[in-house]
């Protein structure tokens, strides 16, 4: 779940005429008149602001053409076509391989598709490039059992020794009892390192005694935030166990050892970016920077646009989850001073809870395995509420993370009191992940036109489920991920993995989530069975539209970006397989070839 949670608390297209532009000069629309109507009737189309766009040169030829192949263009009646011309940053052209002849010239590239499939590059409504480029380096942890972990930890001992922090990332929750892990195993490995370890939901960590020393938690050391963050303690000792929940106090025990500097913040993002091109990312949302401040880390993201090397598009946000500040000011602060072409924060950020596996989730009803509680709100409702109303009033898209039913019905309050209350405007707000909605509040997201924004490879019964989920909700654990529902009552799907984040594998791939979106199942587990209820598993042109189009209009970027249209940039990715012809349980086996954005190959060009 999601990693932007609370990390922040501690710590061209209508007016693109200017020159290097791309697109048809009036002359060059009018030379080419004749040709876009023979193509017309053989079913292709151009996007009449294109023609509008200038470009700096008379060349009449496309610089690069893919033809011979199912292009799948995910736009609303079209969702076909057989080649496509691009031109600068844009697409020139979408159709048929007749009408695409006129834009082949003697210096064109022409990519032979050969039956490949070209769609729209992947939109993420929400993942944090930042923070998991930076967390996900050194140990990786994901595996099932203590054991496996700590031979694990063992073997990355033996390859780096002692490094003045040890640094690790995946843990899962199942492979320790509810009280978690315990800092002993880490004392015998590494008794005079600190060593850091970042559950898979990032949500956890596990520390060990160096690290507590270093960082001054002791029995009688304050929670950060109790019940909601604080140190897991002995109940016999009181003594702290090495295990921290929730981010507030993995930032101060982090913090304390060894805070996050900027140049390994850069540093570990660039290394990161190849891989992001290679499984066809092309723009996304930063659900929040949190490791760094945010303008560090947005000028991070401005430093590489500068350089060229920024391989896709970034809408950012403001996280805010500190009721002694005023988060309003520092979401137009941002808007005002990062708005490139590339780089654009305007979203504000909030969390009206956690997550299931600490029992912060905000729940309608008690949790099943602890009575006592419903969980907590991590924001006064009425503090979240009144944030909402004004971020609202001042234009602001709000973008809320909500995992329990009363976190997502919360949510939905809250952007309905600030609909009434405020001037009619296009509102782009978002709830993100809700694995439980409540049945009467399904048909809200449409209504009051709220993106519902889903990890959809969380809709799997992986162990997490099965021993986690399932025993903090019991029978309710069998209605979770409603994404059928939301659409057959007329609410819009918006996917985005949530990288590193996880209930029990990290992945930024697209094609992991939206396979299983279609299937409801574990990867590679073809014959596994379904998470209930199976009939909430979506087509895969519902689930290829909630990665593109769907994701770019949750952005306000659907006029230039999310699908494959004559006058939208030309963000593209080529699939070695046409989707629609691979089995279900194959779509994330499907190797991204090529991935372009704004005309530029980032990946297998």
């Amino acid at each position: 779940m999601c990693v932007g949670c609370q990390w922040a608390t501690y710590r061209d297209f209508a007016s693109s005429s200017a020159p290097g532009g791309s697109g048809l000069t009036r002359r060059q629309a009018l030379r080419r008149g004749a040709a876009f109507a023979a193509s017309a009737v053989a079913g292709s189309y151009i996007g009449p602001s294109f023609v509008a766009e200038a470009v700096a040169d008379d060349n009449p030829h496309a610089d690069t053409v893919f033809r011979n192949g199912p292009v799948y263009t995910v736009a609303n009646g079209n969702p076909w076509a057989r080649a496509v011309a691009v031109k600068g940053k844009r697409i020139a052209f979408v159709g048929d391989e007749a009408g695409v002849e006129v834009w082949v010239g003697p210096q064109t590239r022409v990519v032979d598709l050969a039956g490949k499939m070209l769609m729209p590059g992947f939109v993420e409504g929400h993942t944090h490039p930042l923070v998991g480029a930076t967390v996900t380096r050194g140990a990786d942890l994901q595996f099932d059992s203590r054991g496996e972990i700590v031979a694990a930890l063992k073997a990355y001992r033996d390859a780096v020794g002692s490094p003045e922090v040890v640094r690790g990332f995946g843990w899962r929750y199942t492979a320790f009892p509810p009280t978690g892990p315990k800092k002993e195993d880490l004392d015998a490995l590494w008794p005079d390192v600190p060593v850091i370890l970042i559950a898979i939901d990032a949500h956890g960590a596990w520390v060990n005694s160096q690290a507590l020393a270093l960082a001054g938690i002791a029995k009688d050391t304050k929670d950060p935030l109790p019940g909601f963050s604080y140190f897991e303690r002995d109940p016999a000792t009181g003594e702290p166990t090495g295990y921290l929940v929730e981010v507030p106090a993995i930032m101060q025990v982090n913090n304390a050892i060894e805070p996050f500097s900027g140049d390994y913040v850069a540093q570990s993002l660039s290394e990161w970016l190849p891989k992001a091109a290679e499984a066809g990312l092309t723009s996304l949302f930063d659900a929040g920077i949190q490791i760094v401040p945010d303008n560090e880390g947005y000028a991070i993201y401005a430093q590489l646009e500068r350089a060229g090397k920024l391989p896709f598009r970034v809408v950012g946000s403001h996280y805010y989850n500190n009721p002694a500040a005023d988060p309003i000011p520092a979401i137009k602060a941002l808007r005002r001073e990062f708005d490139s072409e590339l780089v654009q924060a305007r979203v504000l950020k909030l969390n009206i809870d956690g997550g299931d596996s600490q029992y912060t989730a905000a729940m309608l009803a008690p949790y099943s395995d602890d009575p006592k509680t419903s969980g907590n709100t991590l924001l006064p409702p009425a503090t979240f509420a009144d944030i909402v109303s004004r971020a609202d009033r001042e234009g602001i898209d709000i973008h809320v993370h909500a995992w329990g039913d009363r976190g997502a019905r919360l949510a939905l309050d809250a952007f309905e009191a600030a609909t009434k209350a405020n001037p009619p405007r296009d509102r782009r707000n978002a709830a993100a992940h809700l694995p439980l909605i409540d049945p009467e509040d399904v048909s809200r997201f449409g209504k009051l036109g709220v993106y519902a924004q889903f990890s959809a490879q969380w809709a799997a019964p992986d162990r997490q489920w099965l021993q986690v989920n399932r025993s903090r909700w019991g029978a309710r654990a069998d209605a979770e991920f409603s994404m059928k529902s939301i659409l057959d009552h007329g609410g819009a799907l918006s996917f985005g993995t949530d990288w590193p984040a996880a209930n029990y594998y990290s992945t930024f791939r697209p094609l992991d989530a939206i396979e299983i979106a279609t299937t409801r199942r574990e990867l590679d587990r073809p014959d596994g069975p379904s998470l209930a209820p199976a009939a909430e598993a979506i087509s895969l042109d519902a689930a290829l539209k909630a990665n593109t189009l769907g994701a770019a209009s949750q952005l306000r970027m659907e006029q230039d970006v999310g699908s494959v249209e004559a006058g939208k940039f030309a963000d593209l990715v080529v699939l070695e397989k046409n989707l629609f012809e691979v089995a279900p349980h194959d779509i994330h086996k499907t190797k991204v070839l090529m991935t372009m954005m704004n005309g530029r190959f980032t990946h297998g060009g």
